[in-house]
């Protein structure tokens, strides 16, 4: 009997719907998603809000002949409506499809996903990754196009990897900060409500992680508001289909076959202070204004005075000794013992080390880059050098720009290098870094950039590339038989960016 009364509704619902709307834009307005795949798992997600009852099917075949998977559960109120199905007993290398049903009657658009391969199986790989999407609408459309997205569902990938910032709580677009727990639901729902997002998660798995705009810019633990802390990281992970772990846990690792294993780290939950938030970095001293580079070379210092006069001062001593702090951490104790050694005792081919923040050298306002925790970022890379472990490719965020380069214990004195490769990607839907520089510090700025990151070493950083104008994403193509990882930015119409993809051959 409690099916009758909301079956009832549903069906009223249902009847209701014009005819402009599908079932899947009325019952569940803010889409659904499969992630966390593994070979055998997935975590399913929708939101409703009370109290209908929900159910989820799935199966192998589209037309759901048979069910792998059965389950119904009815929205909380205390997780916002938000509802996860984790899925287990799932055969390796298989396409799966589900869809969900309310009050019994009305079924949502069928979603598909594809589990990872076992682990001894040899597979390609195509994966895609950007970060970096402000979902804020303006009236009753985002105000930042995300057209981007449907091309990346368009390259059908294996998963699409969504390195941090996936809401914009304090977008200045909003006439206020999010703040508490109802706010930063309301955000993640916000842009959950987009289209192109909505179809890329209909049809393809994502493995998610968030970064500072999920709670506050570039906030870290140690000053951050506790409150806000915990509403934002609850809201988060309520809205994305992660697989929920110990204390909140948001660092994993995931396999695909014998070719890749994926490090997803948490660069928010742990770190320290940046020294731009101390009196130890402000140039000149008692100023409020922290040094704008001050690990760069002082000879190129003087270049770039030109574009910022504080650049001609020298850097506080105090600065350099605070930014090499060896009790400075973004990773945390528990998180770094974890990684190295998940790393060392990794089977893969390749090893993907997923970074909200880019490992690279930019020097340009470091502090809340692995940059600014030098003695951390020092650690980390001769760890991976020392221990020879091999075929280790950064893949990062946050910068709103392509950036493809060497990852150098230091850029400009000499060492042994660390063989490894960063590519940056991004943004989604937000301001690319060439408007952010035009704001802040005028036109001229955004070339200068470019140039001394594409410049060759001593005199620029020697990127390969570096697109600083306009959306982007990355398509990693792992080929099982080649032996190599080829990796393509591209912009919103698909189109390279980069003259040439970077194609590398793993090491024996």
């Amino acid at each position: 009997m409690r099916r009758i009364i909301p079956g009832i509704v549903a069906v009223i619902l249902a009847v209701m719907v014009p005819p402009a709307f599908s079932q899947v834009d009325f019952l569940f307005p803010h889409g659904f998603a499969s992630g966390d795949v593994t070979a055998t798992s997935a975590v399913l997600w929708t939101h409703r809000p009370p109290p209908l009852e929900v159910a989820v099917e799935v199966s192998t075949d589209p037309r759901f002949g048979s069910l792998v998977y059965a389950a119904e559960a009815t929205p909380a109120a205390e997780r916002g409506g938000m509802l996860k199905f984790p899925v287990s007993g799932l055969r390796p290398a298989t396409r799966y499809y589900y869809r969900f049903q309310v009050g019994g009657v009305v079924y949502s658009e069928t979603g598909t996903f594809v589990t990872a391969p076992a682990a001894e199986a040899r597979a390609d790989l195509r994966l895609i990754f950007s970060g970096d999407a402000d979902g804020t609408h303006t009236g009753k459309a985002p105000f930042f196009s995300f057209a981007l997205l449907e091309t990346v569902a368009m390259e059908e990938p294996d998963t699409f990897l969504l390195i941090g910032d996936t809401i914009y709580a304090d977008s200045p677009l909003a006439s206020r900060a999010a703040r508490t727990l109802a706010e930063y639901r309301a955000k993640h729902l916000e842009t959950r409500s987009i289209p192109a997002l909505q179809r890329l998660l209909r049809r393809t798995p994502v493995i998610a992680i968030w970064d500072d705009h999920e709670v506050q810019n570039d906030f870290d633990r140690e000053t951050v508001d506790p409150g806000r802390f915990a509403a934002g990281h609850q809201a988060f992970v309520e809205a994305w289909p992660i697989a929920e772990q110990p204390e909140g846990r948001l660092y994993r690792t995931f396999r695909w076959g014998r070719e890749v294993e994926i490090f997803v780290l948490d660069l928010r939950s742990y770190r320290t202070r940046q020294v731009s938030k101390t009196p130890a970095c402000m140039n000149p001293p008692g100023s409020r204004r922290p040094d704008l580079a001050p690990t760069l070379p002082q000879n190129l210092r003087s270049i770039f005075a030109l574009i910022s006069s504080q650049l001609a001062l020298p850097v506080p001593a105090a600065c350099l000794q605070a930014l090499a702090d060896p009790d400075r951490t973004l990773l945390g104790a528990v998180q770094k013992a974890w990684l190295k050694e998940r790393l060392a005792r990794s089977e893969a081919t390749w090893k993907f080390i997923i970074s909200e923040v880019p490992m690279q050298e930019f020097f340009a306002q470091p502090y809340d880059r692995w940059e600014g925790y030098a003695a951390e970022r020092t650690e980390i890379l001769r760890f991976i050098r020392t221990s020879a472990i091999r075929n280790v490719v950064w893949l990062s965020a946050d910068m709103h720009a392509v950036l493809v380069n060497d990852v150098r214990l230091s850029t400009f004195a000499p060492g042994e290098p660390t063989g490894m490769k960063e590519v940056v990607a991004g943004p989604i839907a937000t301001a690319p870094f060439a408007r952010e520089l035009e704001l802040f510090f005028g036109p001229a700025v955004a070339p200068a950039f470019a140039a001394f990151v594409l410049s060759p070493l001593p005199q620029g950083l020697g990127a390969a590339c570096a697109v600083l104008d306009r959306p982007t994403y990355a398509l990693v193509e792992v080929s099982s038989g080649a032996r190599t990882v080829t990796i393509t930015p591209k912009d919103g119409a698909g189109r390279p960016v980069c003259r040439a993809p970077l194609v590398l051959t793993a090491a024996p």
